[in-house]
């Protein structure tokens, strides 16, 4: 397809529902039907519910509550019935043919004195600026749909902005331990404004679809960058952080250019955002974490590699099977080798085996590789069994430290780079066995 053509009008299904990027699994669905359709309740009076009903009782106690094991219980327990009540309004209006202009407003509006009470209770932990950043853009972007410039129907940014809105929540009473910190909050409430602030620009039609792949390969290339930066100041657990962010980053620009289309520089800055965040920035941080000439020729040596294998599959990305990688693909390479200068700083030889079985792996063109993004979102509930394990190392990481996080996410990572030469093992060796 001509990147610079018009996209085919996907965006509508043919009952005038709008089509999800990811669609829900069809027993979620039937089941939802039943329950919109169980309930006697109109949706207006559901949302109206989380305004008059739980808002104000979840305020109280964040005011008057003192100190205590009930505290959490009851504040998370509120937020729950929120959570349930936000949900349903949507079920409900989806079962019974009720959804409306107005009920998309009006759900959103019941959502926003919250925001507006958690915000203030948590001013003495977190930046002030970036909470009124949250609340000016989360009106901006209500105003627009007032205006008929937007819509509300937004999965990510829901999730985004419910998971921020409980974590201000938490941070707000120092409820969240050491795994919920106000710097961890922080961040969070910056990705949510960066992602409100684009989808404000896209509704202004500042951004327009065709770039959406590029500014996905850009965010690709600044993690790069960022993980240079993190390798130069001797934190290779940072380094690894910004490759894996933008490894996802990478994973949605496919899918976004094929939706969307793209310009024409958009396979060319996909190709450069590569090279830097999986093969010059691991380098680098070998550079840094292997002092001396090691940490050079190591450094220099995956660089090379990493480039080659992306020449290469560049070159011959016309006629390959687009489910299929040749040769291990570039960010299991970069994980590999971080993931060993993490787990093992001081042991040169080991890093130096890592990086070779790495390179070794990704030039091993006639190896055919899954693609992990489109296996995984193929099916629904695939993605969905992952998130476990995805939070599982988050965990880790957090208790444990970044070594054993990187040895866990090492050992996935060799047991992917060799299964196709198992699997090819035991094709050879199964008619012997019969043959025996």
């Amino acid at each position: 397809m001509n990147p610079t053509s018009a996209p085919p009008p996907v965006d509508v299904a043919p009952t005038g529902r709008t089509r999800r990027l990811v669609t829900k699994p069809a027993f979620v669905e039937a089941l939802e039907e039943r329950i919109g359709r169980a309930l006697p309740l109109h949706p207006h009076v559901l949302s109206a519910g989380k305004l008059l009903l739980v808002t104000p009782v979840l305020l109280y106690v964040l005011a008057t509550a003192p100190p205590g094991p009930l505290k959490p219980a009851l504040l998370v327990g509120l937020f729950m019935v929120f959570g349930l009540f936000d949900y349903l309004d949507g079920v409900v209006a989806r079962a019974q043919d009720k959804e409306s202009w107005f009920g998309r407003f009006w759900d959103r509006a019941c959502d926003y004195p919250l925001l507006l009470g958690v915000s203030y209770f948590s001013a003495d932990v977190i930046p002030t600026g970036l909470l009124l950043a949250k609340l000016a853009l989360d009106g901006i972007l209500l105003v627009l749909f007032l205006m008929d410039k937007g819509s509300t129907e937004n999965r990510i940014r829901t999730t985004i902005s419910v998971t921020t809105l409980f974590v201000l929540m938490l941070v707000s009473e120092d409820l969240g331990g050491r795994l919920i910190t106000p710097r961890l909050v922080t961040q969070l409430l910056v990705v949510n404004i960066l992602f409100n602030a684009t989808v404000a620009l896209y509704h202004l039609k500042v951004l327009q679809k065709r770039f959406i792949a590029d500014a996905l390969s850009f965010g690709n290339l600044v993690c790069g960058g960022f993980s240079m930066l993190a390798a130069a100041r001797g934190r290779p657990d940072l380094s690894l952080l910004f490759l894996l962010v933008g490894g996802a980053l990478d994973g949605v620009d496919g899918a976004a250019a094929r939706r969307w289309g793209g310009t024409r520089f958009g396979v060319y800055s996909d190709d450069i955002a590569d090279g830097v965040n999986y093969g010059i920035a691991p380098g680098v941080a070998l550079y840094f974490g292997l002092e001396g000439a090691t940490g050079a020729i190591l450094g220099i040596f995956y660089a090379v590699f990493t480039i080659s294998r992306l020449v290469f599959f560049t070159l011959h990305k016309e006629g390959a099977d687009p489910n299929y990688f040749a040769g291990v693909p570039s960010t299991i390479g970069g994980i590999i080798t971080l993931c060993a200068l993490i787990a093992f700083p001081t042991e040169e030889a080991f890093v130096g085996f890592a990086v070779g079985l790495a390179c070794l792996h990704m030039v091993s063109f006639e190896t055919q590789h899954r693609h992990l993004g489109r296996a995984l979102f193929e099916k629904p509930m695939r993605a969905a069994f992952a998130l476990p394990f995805v939070l599982l190392f988050l965990v880790g990481y957090r208790f444990w430290g970044p070594a054993p996080a990187a040895l866990a996410l090492l050992s996935v990572c060799l047991l992917y780079a060799f299964l196709p030469t198992v699997r090819s093992f035991r094709r050879v060796l199964a008619p012997r066995e019969s043959a025996g």
